[in-house]
Formats: C-alpha cells, sequence, structure tokens
C-alpha cells in the first residue's frame, strides 16, 4: 500500500485512548504521537519539525495474521490543505482544516522497529500530518485508530487528541 502525500503541522498533545476493547476481540489500544520515540502529551508549545510517529497497539484473537489493516483517521486545524495532496490523500480538504486517513504498519516500515509485534506505526516524517512541524496551526488535533480483520470485524477505536498553541 503507498502512503498518501501529508500535510506539515505542529501541535501540542493531550494523550489518552476514548474507548477500550472488550476481552478476546479484535482490539486496538495504547494509542500514542512520538516525538524523537518520547510520547507528546498535553499541549504543544512549539514543535521542534521532528518527524512524528504515530504508534498504536493490536490484539487480534484469531493472531496478527488474521488482521487486514489498521487504520489512523486524523483531523487538524487550519486551511485547507487539498492542494498539498494533490488529490492523493484518502481524506478532503475542508475549509478550516484537513481530515483523512493512513494506514499502520507492522512490518519494519514507516517507523515500525520490530516487524510482526503487533505494534503499528506509521510515521509522518514531513510533518504533513503530525503536530510537531514549525508551521503547524494552533487547534486540536485528532488521531482515532482502529483496525479490520480478514472477516470484516471492526475493533474497537482509540484516540489520541493534541492541542498546539
Amino acid at each position: 500500500v503507498t502512503s498518501p502525500p501529508l500535510v506539515t503541522e505542529s501541535s501540542s498533545v493531550s494523550a489518552g485512548p476514548t474507548s477500550v476493547g472488550t476481552p478476546g476481540a479484535l482490539s486496538v489500544q495504547d494509542p500514542k504521537v512520538l516525538v524523537n520515540g518520547s510520547p507528546v502529551q498535553g499541549t504543544l508549545r512549539v514543535g521542534t519539525n521532528e518527524p512524528v510517529v504515530f504508534q498504536v497497539s493490536v490484539t487480534a484473537p484469531g493472531g496478527l495474521s488474521t488482521v487486514r489493516r489498521v487504520t489512523m483517521e486524523y483531523s487538524q486545524p487550519g486551511p485547507n490543505h487539498q492542494e498539498y495532496c494533490g488529490g492523493g490523500c484518502m481524506g478532503g480538504g475542508h475549509w478550516g482544516g484537513y481530515t483523512g486517513s493512513v494506514y499502520c504498519y507492522d512490518d519494519g516500515t514507516h517507523g515500525d522497529n520490530v516487524p510482526g509485534d503487533g505494534i503499528y506505526h506509521y510515521m509522518d516524517p514531513q510533518n504533513q500530518i503530525g503536530c510537531n512541524g514549525y508551521n503547524a496551526h494552533p487547534g486540536e488535533y485528532n488521531y482515532s485508530f482502529y483496525c479490520e480483520d480478514i472477516h470484516g470485524q471492526r475493533s474497537n477505536p482509540v484516540s489520541v487528541k493534541i492541542n498546539r498553541q
């Protein structure tokens, strides 16, 4: 799967899951927004322009081989960013911000350190959807994760909210 282009942002973070999975069911938990390997939490006042890595843990009763995809949906404040995506993003630009989605990976790419460990990642090297860019707009950044298995079952969603000042 080819990664869609991203839109650079800087932000502040307040993290925490909005829901918890049911034991024994397809589940995502422990969402994180990482900068230099450290979780961003609360409010971010100044971005460093370092790449942002998004991370979420997945459990599947049939094993990780039954996971079809892990998706992160995002929304960010700011002007219409449609021109940055050139129609390649899975979301769409809208006045006052941008929404879209990207796939997360557990295959040793896209910021993933250990393939097959159930921890999925998406790296945003240019801070196009991340919260750490120098030019990020102030406001709330929302990142919501879920996964789907080969049978069409969808997990619980979990979210992280980051506030940029």
